[in-house]
């Protein structure tokens, strides 16, 4: 599958490709089995921040942050991410050679969100840290090395 027809199914519109880059913030979101308040509002300051949701994206967003995605769904918009960040198959501006840690970074940030027992930062759930893995493994680039061991 070609990376336009993988955005397609994703329903991107036309012009927010870089939409895709929130679907591992919201995969580590459902880890737990729900998105908590503060987790869509990590998200949702996270879009708005970096411009995410220009030309329609924001109604992708709340469909994913409303439905909860599929295993199979997982796996292959995980390949989709990596295609993105692979050199050959980058789209534009946005997935350049930061974007991994960036983009791990936010998910940190999603699964540290809505906190643990007395408000501790650190706690998260145990299914969060196995997204937060996979999330790692499936990008397999040289920057995640450092998050796939801090993971661990």
């Amino acid at each position: 599958m070609n990376i336009e027809t993988a955005l397609e199914r994703l329903h991107i519109p036309a012009g927010s490709y870089q939409l895709v880059m929130l679907l591992p913030l919201v995969y580590v979101a459902w880890a737990d089995g729900r998105v908590q308040d503060k987790e869509r509002a990590m998200i949702l300051r996270i879009a708005e921040e970096h411009g995410l949701l220009a030309n329609g994206g924001d109604a992708t967003l709340e469909r994913w942050l409303n439905i909860a995605p599929t295993e199979d769904q997982l796996r292959s918009d995980l390949v989709i991410l990596n295609q993105l960040c692979s050199s050959e198959g980058r789209l534009g501006q946005g997935f350049d050679g930061d974007f991994e840690t960036l983009l791990l970074a936010w998910c940190q940030d999603v699964a540290d969100a809505a906190g643990g027992l007395l408000g501790l930062r650190r706690a998260r759930h145990p299914d969060e840290t196995q997204a937060l893995r996979r999330i790692a493994s499936a990008l397999g680039g040289r920057s995640t090395k450092q998050w796939k061991a801090y993971f661990a």
